[in-house]
């Protein structure tokens, strides 16, 4: 690994724990534990953090050094609010699946089953994506697409916060939706599900506001 690259690999790795949940929010970096783990100097470790920072993922503090930026309510609802309207013209504009796109979004359900079974939770994450990726990519609007992707990267500290989908996956409504070409329910069944992860997002972070008021 070349002192070139170092730096973009930690970054790469930090970021993927951080919108994944595997580094809390409000938990410190140690720069000394970092290029422990890493095996390398402080430089590309520090380098690393500062970009984290610059993106929001992290806040510096002087005297303690870097912590794991903590969830906000307000940011939530105004990422979420984008993401429904980007992704609602999205839908509106999608076109339907052939019939061997639809087996492949039956398969990518399978690996989601499977992994799941496995309690990969990581790898879970991982193959979501890809599916839902899969499903908005039916869409002509690569410029709304674009914009997509980058709000999933930014609500995915959020989610991984929630309590575990008791109720089915969303995106099979969708893929069964598309299947019947029902544009109708298509959006439908996607305002709903938007409308659930909403409200968690209220109740979850809502109780930690309050929490963190009363201490």
């Amino acid at each position: 690994m070349t002192a070139k690259t170092s730096p973009n690999k930690i970054v790469d790795t930090l970021r993927s724990m951080i919108i994944r949940g595997a580094l809390a929010p409000g938990e410190h970096l140690g720069q000394a534990e970092l290029a422990k783990r890493f095996g390398m100097s402080k430089v590309p470790v520090r380098e690393a953090l500062k970009q984290l920072a610059a993106e929001d993922l992290l806040q510096h503090d002087h005297n303690r050094g870097y912590f794991v930026s903590k969830l906000s309510l307000d940011e939530a609802k105004q990422l979420y609010r984008l993401r429904r309207w980007i992704e609602a013209e999205l839908l509106a504009g999608v076109r339907w699946p052939t019939d061997e796109e639809l087996k492949d979004f039956r398969r990518g359900f399978e690996e989601l089953d499977r992994l799941a079974d496995m309690r990969d939770r990581l790898g879970w994450a991982a193959a979501l994506e890809q599916l839902r990726r899969s499903i908005f990519e039916l869409s002509p609007e690569k410029v709304l697409l674009r914009e997509a992707l980058r709000l999933w990267s930014l609500t995915d500290r959020y989610r991984a916060v929630l309590p575990g989908d008791k109720s089915g996956s969303p995106e099979r409504a969708l893929v069964d939706a598309l299947e019947r070409r029902d544009r109708s329910a298509l959006l439908s069944k996607y305002h709903a599900d938007r409308d659930r992860v909403e409200n968690l997002l209220i109740s979850v972070l809502g109780d930690a506001s309050a929490d963190t008021a009363m201490r």
